[in-house]
C-alpha cells in the first residue's frame, strides 16, 4: 500500500527586499546626477569659485571656443553660455548647487523664462558689451610676447621646471572692462553722436571748403565717453597683474625649443590675449660638455703615463658617473664614442653618443731617476746646462 501523502505547509511570500531597493533607486539616482552637465566643470572652475573667477573662466574660453574660430565646437559654446548663465546668477547658483540641472529648469519655467537654452551669441555679445568681434574673421587677437630662456645644458639633459615671473595686463576686475564706476556712467558721445568719427569742414581758399573724416577727439573714436571712471583702473579698463609660469624643460629639449603658453599675455576688453612664448637655449655646461643635436662632447685630459699604458678613470656625467678605460697607447687628439650617452632622444628611442677627445698633459719637467729611465729608453742623453750658443739663440727663438 502507498503510503499516505503528507501535506507541506504553504511557503510564505517573500517580501521584497527594502535594502536591495533603496540601493537601486540610490544607483539610478547617482547616474542621473552624473548624466546631468556639471556646469563647474564645463567652465573648469572650483564649486567655491567667486564671481571674479567665474567671469575671468567664461571669457577665456568663450573666446577659445567661439564658432567663428572653432566651427566644430559650437556644442561647447553652448553648454559654457548655459553654464554662465546659472552660475553668474546668485539666485539660480543656489538653486543648482542644491537641485542640480533640473531644479534650475524648473525654476526658469516657473518664473516664465521656458527653461531652455540662451542664445549663446546674446550672452557674448552682453559679457563684452558688444565688442569685441571684428566680423566673420572672429576675435582680433593681441600681441604676443616672447623671451629667451637660457638654461643649463644639464637642465635640458634631466629636465627641470622652472618658475618665471609674468607680469601682464588684464580686465579690471572692478569694472570688468568698461573703465566706469558701473554701467550707467557710460553714455554715447554726443559729439560724433556714438560713431567715434566726426565729419570736419576746413576752407583751403575762399570759396572752397573740404570735408574730412576723422576720429573724433572726445571720445577717441570708441563712440562712448565715461562720466565717472573705475576708482581701481581709473578708465584704463586693466591693472597691472605679476603671475608665475612654470615651464617645463622636458629631457632631449631641443636648442631653440619652443615652450607656448596661450592667451597669458596682455588682456583686453578689444581683443583676445596673445600667447607667451619662451625659447630655450643652453648656456655653457658647468661641467666640459657641449651639445651638438642629440650628441654630446667633451675634453677629457690625461697624462703622459696613462698615454702610454692605459688608464681607468671616472667621468662625471651629469646625473651619472661613466667609467673611462683605455689599454695601450693612447695618440693625443684621439676621440673615443661612447655609445648611448649623449642626449636623450624626444621621441624615447634612447639617447645620442658622447665623444670623448684625449688630451696629453706633459709633464712641466723631469729629473733623477725618471730622466735617467727615460735617457736609457730613448737611446740618448737629455739635453742639460751648458749647452752650445746654437741651442741657447733657438730657445730664445
Amino acid at each position: 500500500m502507498r503510503s499516505a501523502a503528507v501535506a507541506r505547509p504553504a511557503r510564505p511570500r517573500r517580501r521584497p527586499n527594502l535594502l536591495l531597493l533603496l540601493v537601486a533607486l540610490l544607483a539610478c539616482a547617482v547616474a542621473a546626477v552624473q548624466a546631468a552637465k556639471d556646469y563647474y566643470a564645463v567652465m573648469g572652475i572650483d564649486r567655491r569659485a567667486d564671481d571674479r573667477t567665474i567671469k575671468k573662466a567664461y571669457r577665456k574660453l568663450a573666446q577659445k571656443l567661439h564658432p567663428d574660430k572653432h566651427p566644430d565646437k559650437s556644442d561647447e559654446f553652448v553648454q559654457l553660455s548655459d553654464a554662465y548663465q546659472v552660475l553668474s546668477d546668485p539666485e539660480q547658483r543656489k538653486i543648482y548647487d542644491r537641485y542640480g540641472e533640473d531644479g534650475v529648469k524648473r525654476h526658469q519655467q516657473q518664473a516664465g523664462s521656458g527653461g531652455g537654452h540662451h542664445d549663446p551669441m546674446n550672452v557674448f555679445r552682453n559679457f563684452f558689451g558688444g565688442h569685441g568681434f571684428g566680423g566673420p574673421q572672429g576675435v582680433p587677437r593681441g600681441p604676443g610676447k616672447q623671451y629667451n630662456l637660457e638654461v643649463d645644458l644639464a637642465d635640458m639633459y634631466k629636465g627641470r621646471t622652472v618658475t618665471i615671473q609674468h607680469q601682464r595686463s588684464i580686465i579690471c576686475p572692478g569694472c570688468d572692462g568698461s573703465g566706469a564706476r558701473n554701467k550707467g556712467d557710460i553714455h554715447s558721445c554726443e559729439a560724433c553722436s556714438g560713431q567715434g568719427i566726426r565729419i570736419v569742414q576746413q576752407q583751403i581758399a575762399p570759396g572752397f571748403v573740404t570735408r574730412a573724416q576723422m576720429q573724433c577727439d572726445k571720445c577717441r573714436g570708441q563712440g562712448r565717453v565715461i562720466k565717472h571712471k573705475c576708482d581701481r583702473c581709473h578708465g584704463n579698463k586693466v591693472v597691472a597683474e605679476t603671475v608665475e609660469l612654470e615651464v617645463e624643460i622636458s629631457p632631449g629639449a631641443q636648442e631653440g625649443e619652443e615652450i607656448v603658453f596661450e592667451g597669458e599675455a596682455d588682456e583686453s576688453p578689444d581683443h583676445e590675449a596673445g600667447d607667451v612664448v619662451f625659447r630655450v637655449k643652453s648656456v655653457p655646461s658647468k661641467g666640459t660638455f657641449r651639445r651638438r643635436d642629440t650628441h654630446l662632447y667633451t675634453t677629457h685630459a690625461i697624462s703622459l703615463g696613462d698615454a702610454l699604458l692605459g688608464f681607468e678613470h671616472a667621468l662625471a656625467h651629469f646625473d651619472h658617473v661613466l667609467p673611462l678605460r683605455r689599454t695601450g697607447v693612447t695618440q693625443p687628439g684621439w676621440v673615443q664614442t661612447v655609445r648611448g650617452q649623449g642626449m636623450p632622444r624626444r621621441d624615447g628611442s634612447g639617447h645620442g653618443d658622447l665623444f670623448v677627445e684625449y688630451v696629453v698633459v706633459m709633464p712641466d719637467e723631469i729629473d733623477g731617476d725618471l730622466q735617467t729611465a727615460f735617457e736609457k729608453i730613448f737611446g740618448r742623453p737629455a739635453v742639460r746646462d751648458g749647452r752650445n750658443a746654437t741651442h741657447a739663440a733657438h730657445d730664445e727663438l
